[in-house]
């Protein structure tokens, strides 16, 4: 069903390909998905005499809830079996959150089954899983909580740039600055729970911290004091985030690094540009650099934490689990 999901119609040939399986073995499992009403089959339309079978999955058989929570707020969305968001709502304080729930709940008029209700938590909010429970009070079907770097790598690897050599790295940048990391397919979380929590990294001649430097606060003060400039804290802000780059670069080596979060779109694309020039920089000093991957956006708004939280409750029920 992850193959579907990813690459849409395929036929039992090339399921087989992708996942090692003979023929007669994929189709007893589409039998059973197919009795289950979750994927249906039709021929391929071709010019040739033999038109295969194909299988896609069934978009409208169950749906998911994902949250984005942070401390000002956050996001709901729906999501089908597809992967497709048919609702979203953003909301600019935490207990608004039942309210958005249940506006795109209605919205979406669900036809499907409701599998359950993912929710991303940033680092550091300001309330428990058990506040959470209550004050959603809400018939969603079981709820499964995550960190928000974990739910942003998990929507760029299931749906956006997929699974690159060498894993991936995701930097949110919104109240703090963080790291999702996704080696070997699977998020990594480190001992404690604490890999990727880059903000009080300090880098440069000023010693300054990613937070202290990179942040929404920092790009917020910087803006009160300079109204309407921004190049001088994206060339800051740049400048500090390629030295996590390098560090990050040189321990893990990762297929791709992307940023994402809070900030607005012309800001990211600024920094992306300079941390580019920054590359292109050390390339001509450093043997290394060439194996310093390019900074890419996210695929996603927000760095796709919501999307990443509403896959959860698939990957938890119908999906296989990926993680350790």
């Amino acid at each position: 069903m992850g193959l579907l999901r990813r690459f849409g119609p395929l036929t039992r040939q090339e399921l087989s390909r992708h996942l090692g399986l003979t023929e007669p073995a994929i189709t007893g499992i589409m039998r059973r998905l197919a009795d289950a009403g979750l994927v249906s089959g039709k021929k391929r339309p071709t010019t040739a005499h033999y038109t295969a079978l194909e299988f896609s999955l069934q978009a409208d058989a169950a749906y998911s809830l994902g949250i984005r929570l942070g401390a000002h707020g956050g996001e709901a969305v729906v999501m089908d079996l597809a992967g497709r968001i048919i609702q979203q709502r953003a909301f600019a304080q935490p207990e608004e959150t039942k309210e958005a729930v249940l506006h795109i709940r209605h919205a979406a008029g669900l036809a499907g089954k409701l599998l359950g209700c993912g929710i991303a938590l940033s680092a550091g909010a300001p309330f428990d899983r058990k506040t959470i429970e209550d004050s959603l009070a809400l018939d969603v079907g079981p709820l499964f909580f995550l960190d928000d770097t974990e739910a942003a790598v998990n929507a760029e690897h299931i749906l956006g740039i997929g699974d690159r050599e060498g894993g991936l790295v995701i930097v949110i940048i919104d109240e703090t600055v963080r790291a999702g990391l996704l080696i070997g397919g699977r998020p990594f979380r480190g001992v404690h729970g604490l890999a990727g929590q880059i903000g009080d990294m300090r880098s440069g001649v000023d010693g300054a911290s990613l937070n202290e430097v990179a942040s929404l606060p920092s790009f917020k003060d910087y803006l009160a004091a300079h109204p309407g400039e921004t190049d001088g804290w994206v060339a800051i802000a740049a400048r500090h985030l390629h030295e996590a780059v390098l560090a990050i670069s040189g321990f893990i080596a990762p297929g791709a690094i992307l940023v994402g979060g809070a900030l607005p779109d012309d800001v990211f694309e600024a920094i992306i540009a300079r941390l580019s020039r920054e590359r292109d920089d050390k390339i001509r000093d450093l043997v290394i650099a060439p194996w310093i991957p390019t900074v890419q956006r996210a695929s996603f708004p927000w760095a796709g934490v919501a999307v990443g939280a509403a896959l959860r409750p698939f990957s938890e029920t119908l999906l296989p689990d990926d993680r350790p």
